[in-house]
């Protein structure tokens, strides 16, 4: 059996490649040549900056959620250099990534006020999938339907304490984890979370009826 990749799926798969893997390979490979941990995590470290950067210069865009990150890897780098500490970059690493468990928070406390955060995020494919019409129809079924409100909360809820469950893990690793071992678990993290909450997502979803 063939599996062809269309464009699409390379737009979105390569983007997830560099993010994930290309630290770690950086990591890897160095450690593999002989360069001391310090060394590796800081190179490894500085691969997020670049790709950060290299994305502001091709969209020609300023954006504000990727240059904070920019800031925070960059501070992250200078207090790493500062100390000369592997433990330091990684914890620098987990707590830039204490930035989902905010978002995780976020969702959450959403659930018992108004609209949960979801409806927010999902404007915009409910919008490209059916145009400003369906949007309006997709988000007129809050006020109508108690099983769509339900649903929502339930599928916010789990977006939510993955988050801060991912969040709480990266730390963990961070100050646990042997230098060696907690790149990877890092890494690993959000997508061995993700995989099967993306996987009851689209089930759930399908069954509630809750797709525009």
């Amino acid at each position: 059996m063939t599996i062809h990749v269309t464009p699409r799926r390379t737009a979105v798969l390569l983007p997830l490649l560099i993010d994930l893997g290309l630290p770690l390979a950086v990591y890897y490979g160095l450690r593999a040549a002989g360069l001391n941990q310090w060394w590796c995590l800081l190179w490894s470290a500085a691969v997020p900056a670049v790709t950060v950067l290299v994305r502001l210069v091709r969209t020609r865009r300023v954006d504000f959620l990727a240059l904070l990150v920019l800031s925070m890897i960059l501070l992250g780098l200078v207090l790493s250099v500062l100390t000369g500490d592997p433990r330091t970059l990684l914890i620098r690493e987990a707590w830039t990534g204490m930035l989902g468990g905010l978002v995780g928070i976020w969702l959450l406390a959403s659930v018992g006020y108004g609209r949960p955060a979801l409806m927010v995020v999902f404007r915009s494919f409910v919008r490209a999938k059916a145009g400003e019409d369906g949007l309006r129809a997709w988000e007129a079924r809050w006020e109508q339907d108690a099983a769509f409100r339900r649903g929502l909360r339930v599928l916010t809820l789990a977006w939510g304490a993955a988050s801060l469950l991912n969040a709480v893990a990266q730390l963990a690793f961070a100050y646990l984890l042997p230098v060696d071992a907690a790149p990877a678990a890092m890494n690993l993290s959000w997508p061995v979370i993700a995989a099967p909450l993306l996987l009851f997502h689209l089930v759930y979803t399908k069954r509630r009826d809750l797709r525009a």
